[in-house]
């Protein structure tokens, strides 16, 4: 069996400490939990014992998102959606009584568009975590397709009720 070993690119560091292993690069710095030990020589990584495919593909996405970051495109789809941010919250009109507000990670940034608003992190589980966080207060209809959406995502509508 060969040993799996990670080679980190130029400008990458890597660093391992009491089960948690840190990963710094030119767009921030990402931390998660892990039993393995790292070991490294020059641009090579082993971690052993070795890393489990779960924290493995953890480890090639903090290693992605420190260099390239990650980003997610959402889109408000109905008569009166909206967002805005204030003092670190984002505060949304979703068609309920009141508005709904959220509070923004300290990894993630916003940044609105026309239509549309992108949320941006290094750390992909808490920036994923977070997008589906807001689509949970109003997934998509599947009568009329309103809703908060992916910017890529179609909906494809159910036929309404036939007299």
């Amino acid at each position: 069996m060969t040993t799996p070993v990670f080679r980190l690119p130029i400008g990458i560091e890597c660093s391992s400490n009491n089960g948690k292993v840190r990963v710094s690069g030119a767009r921030g710095v990402v931390v998660f939990d892990s039993v393995s030990n790292l070991y490294r020589k020059g641009n090579m990584v082993v971690f052993l014992p070795y890393l489990t495919p779960y924290y493995s593909s953890i480890f090639t996405q903090a290693i992605l998102g420190v260099i390239l970051g990650y980003t997610i495109e959402l889109k408000l789809k109905g008569i009166g959606y909206r967002v805005r941010e204030e003092e670190g919250k984002l505060i949304f009109s979703l068609g309920y009584s009141r508005p709904v507000t959220l509070g923004i990670p300290e990894d993630v940034s916003v940044k609105f568009n026309k239509g549309t608003f992108s949320l941006m992190s290094v750390n992909f589980g808490v920036l994923q975590n977070f997008a589906t966080t807001i689509r949970s207060y109003r997934f998509p209809d599947s009568y009329k397709g309103g809703g908060v959406l992916y910017a890529n995502e179609v909906i494809v509508c159910k036929e309404g009720k036939k007299t």
